[in-house]
């Protein structure tokens, strides 16, 4: 049976919740000046996968089961690996610079380091319950 979680915390007391919202809005503001015709490309796949990130780790956190919130993390993973992609084409095209580009991409890269932590904490978590 599924490991359940003893009680399901404030997810805006997460430190990764709180830097991928951080992070999120950041990409908000620098998507305003990139040009209009990539409304529909790099605008709206910056602005989702940064959005899916902090979302999945709040869906996650709230989940009753610990596998359900593993898998959200998961989830959050693959969407800031997104933006650092995304992020790559960006400064390629010269739609930021290279230093607001690596100033993100070291705060992807953090975010991303915190929720493996978080991910292992829950392997270790349910291996001890086997």
């Amino acid at each position: 049976m599924a490991e359940k979680k003893p009680f399901i915390g404030d997810f805006r007391e997460l430190e990764v919740y709180k830097k991928a919202l951080i992070f999120s809005n950041k990409i908000y503001r620098i998507i305003e000046g990139f040009p209009s015709y990539e409304r529909n490309n790099l605008v709206d796949q910056l602005r989702r996968a940064s959005s899916s990130c902090y979302g999945n780790i709040a869906e996650g956190n709230a989940n009753y089961y610990y596998g359900k919130e593993y898998d959200r993390l998961n989830t959050a993973l693959g969407s800031i690996a997104e933006c650092r992609a995304f992020l790559d084409m960006s400064v390629m095209q010269k739609y930021i610079t290279k230093e607001t580009y690596e100033c993100l991409d070291k705060e992807a890269e953090e975010i991303a380091k915190m929720l493996v932590g978080l991910m292992n904490r829950i392997e270790r978590i349910e291996g001890e319950a086997s």
